[in-house]
Order: structure tokens, then sequence, then C-alpha cells
């Protein structure tokens, strides 16, 4: 596994659009054509819409400016399933560690018709053009729609007990980066998952597709952790691990 590097966040981070989009060669884009046909037959509900891939990074201590380019998911779905391909699709995104009054953090697993079924992982996605202001993205707009569509958490809601940005996430798999939050909720974990289920069932009725397919629940105790990591066969977005251990 490529090494991953999980930092406290800075007071300052900035995402901006470079309103130039990513011009790829003709025989890279033709390669993720190819693989896009291959895998909207197994996956039909696949889509290919915008995606914002990073050119430059500057950071300081106090300080991390990201500046990114539009591209499409087809790009994105290729560097995720080809690791060290050429031109890559290197994202930022957010996510957020969910935890409860009595002390247990929320961990989904994706549906089978996303891009990646079955993996476990906070919630969380991608940045899109209805976050910018502007040409900063909103980063804080996008993980608030992100928690609300994929577990029915409002955050600006009496359940919140507090909401900051904890962590970045860099290198790793992929060397996508990450803007990591911690989303601490007045409601228990039994609470949370009713919650849950409700919200997924409300999707189910309205005709749209869960993100989460369930919502698994660990105890913040460095011995259920560290059984969680050594026993867990699921495959995991690749700083989870490495965030768990933080937590204890």
């Amino acid at each position: 596994m490529k090494r991953i590097i999980i930092e406290t966040a800075p007071a300052n981070v900035k995402v901006k659009l470079d309103n130039r989009p990513i011009n790829l060669p003709s025989e890279i884009r033709q390669q993720h054509h190819y693989y896009w046909e291959q895998q909207i037959g197994k996956n039909p509900s696949l889509r290919n819409g915008e995606v914002f891939t990073i050119t430059k990074v500057n950071k300081a201590p106090d300080e991390l400016e990201v500046t990114v380019a539009k591209t499409d998911y087809k790009h994105y779905l290729y560097t995720l399933h080809h690791e060290d391909c050429a031109s890559p699709c290197k994202v930022i995104y957010t996510c957020a560690s969910v935890i409860t009054s009595d002390h247990h953090i929320a961990i989904g697993r994706m549906n089978k018709s996303t891009s990646t079924p079955g993996r476990l992982q906070f919630t969380g996605g991608g940045l899109d053009e209805s976050d910018l202001v502007g040409s900063i993205f909103d980063l804080e707009k996008n993980i608030c729609k992100e928690i609300k569509e994929e577990m029915g958490l409002n955050i600006h809601s009496s359940s919140t007990r507090s909401f900051l940005p904890k962590f970045i996430k860099h290198k790793g798999t992929h060397g996508f980066w990450a803007v990591m939050y911690e989303l601490s909720v007045h409601c228990t974990v039994e609470a949370l998952h009713a919650q849950f289920l409700k919200h997924n069932q409300q999707l189910i009725d309205n005709g749209q597709e869960p993100e989460f397919d369930e919502l698994l629940f660990i105890p913040l105790e460095k011995a259920a952790i560290e059984a969680y990591i050594k026993n867990e066969t699921s495959p995991m977005v690749d700083y989870l691990a490495p965030v768990l251990e933080k937590y204890v």
C-alpha cells in the first residue's frame, strides 16, 4: 500500500477553479472511452459528468490552496481502476467522520450501483459546479450536502453538537486529496441508525438509489478499532484505517 498522510487541517483551506479545462491526448481519451463502454455495460446507472482534477497545490503550515480544472467522470473512473496510469485524474473531495453521543463512529458501505460497490468509507463526495462561489469552491456547503444526501442529517439542526474541519488527507492509493470534517451529534447509535434507515427508505420510495447500502458503527475504543482494522475483509477507502487510528 502506498504511503498516506493524514494531517491536522490548516486554518485556511481554499480550492479554486482554473477555467481552462484539461486537454488530454487523444490516445488517452480513447482509453477512457473504451473502459467507460465496458463499465456502463456492467453498470448502466453510471453517468458521465463533470469532475475536477488537481493542477496545482500550494501548501504552507497554516494554509492549503488547491487549484483544479474541469475534466469528466470517465477520466476519474479510469484513474480509480488503473493505479499509476498516465495523466491521472487527481481529485480533491470532502468527507466527514460522524460521531454519536455514545462514542461510536459511523462508516458507510457503498451501494452496489456505485463506482466502488461494497467499499467502506465516511460520508462525503466530490466537488461539483453547484459548490462554486465565483471561482472558489464552498467546501462546507459541499460536505453538508453530502451528509444530507447520504445520511439524512442536517448539520444546522439541533442534533449537531460540533462540526469542524479535522484533517487533510493526501498521497495514498491514487494521490487524491481530501478535506476531512468531524461532525459530532447528540444522537445515539440506535437513533442515528433509525434515521438513516428512514432516509434510505424515503429515497427508495422516490425512485432514487441510496449511496450507502448500510451504516456501520465502530466504538471509539482502542481495542475495538484495532480489531476492526485487523479483521474487516471488505474493501476500504485508503484513508479509513489511518484516520480510525487517529481516534485511539
